[in-house]
């Protein structure tokens, strides 16, 4: 028996709620902070660069988490969804790279960029929604990996923000 969509996606409501509450509320934070110290971080391109890619990084968790509480999705249009938020964010994250071009930074920053947390959620996002595109509602457990690193991604570029700001 096929599932149909409403079954489906209402055992993972609560999720959505959740990463979505949790994602909205370090955005906010994260624009708080971020406006407090405008013209610190104006000056700064490293500063620049890691707020906008966090920015985008927790902006992206917050609209998969939508993307997934929208009532009735079909799944060929929650993949199609994901899929062109994931290409549009690596696009926005690979541009801002090379915006960045060889700003200087910290040990754990150009760790942070060889490993960029944006880019290994957006791929996550991008198996799952080609998972969902080629008709497989497994390709939701691929979001469970891809917002954690959404949050752990967003916590340590916000940390590494502050220190930087501090230090």
């Amino acid at each position: 028996m096929i599932e149909l969509a409403p079954a489906v996606l209402s055992r993972w409501e609560t999720f959505a709620v959740v990463m979505g509450g949790s994602t909205a509320s370090l955005l906010g934070l994260l624009f708080v902070a971020v406006s407090i110290r405008v013209e610190t971080i104006a000056q700064s391109v490293e500063l620049r660069i890691r707020s906008a890619q966090t920015m985008a990084l927790l902006l992206t968790g917050l609209l998969a988490a939508v993307l997934l509480a929208v009532p009735g999705q079909r799944r060929w249009i929650l993949g199609a969804e994901y899929l062109a938020l994931a290409l549009f964010v690596t696009a926005a994250t690979v541009w801002l790279d090379r915006r960045a071009g060889g700003a200087e930074g910290s040990r754990v920053g150009h760790l942070l960029d060889a490993i960029n947390p944006t880019l290994v959620a957006c791929s996550l996002l991008a198996v799952a929604a080609v998972v969902l595109l080629v008709g497989h509602w497994a390709g939701i457990y691929f979001l469970v990996p891809a917002l954690i690193a959404v949050l752990v991604g967003g916590v340590v570029n916000a940390w590494l923000i502050l220190v930087r700001l501090t230090g």
